[in-house]
């Protein structure tokens, strides 16, 4: 399953870039698709982490994930797909980061 974690380092940094430099709503629209289809893969892996290595940081992003997903944006335009894939990036971020940690207990 591995996901390519630089590859989506990569559509993070995309989606978390100042409103000045996000791109145009083509471009916005292709950006959540490819962090939906990225990040499904990264989602998976992170749901088959054993429980005593998920944070509460991880099982919330777990959450989120599915939520954000299936919810999609929350109003219509431009501006809200550009909050939606933002929204997805900074729950893919938490989920890669869970790829790294090991839970201290305090989370």
């Amino acid at each position: 399953m591995n996901p390519d974690l630089t590859d989506i380092q990569r559509l993070i940094g995309r989606a978390l870039v100042p409103y000045s430099e996000r791109p145009d709503a083509d471009g916005v629209a292709r950006l959540v698709d490819d962090l939906i289809s990225r990040g499904a893969t990264l989602h998976a892996e992170v749901a088959a982490l054993p429980g005593d290595r998920r944070t509460e940081l991880t099982r919330s992003a777990l959450a989120e994930w599915s939520y954000f997903v299936d919810a999609g944006p929350t109003g219509r335009g431009d501006h809200a797909n550009w909050n939606h894939a933002r929204a997805l990036a900074r729950i893919l971020r938490n989920l890669a980061s869970s790829l790294n940690e090991r839970p201290s207990g305090v989370r």
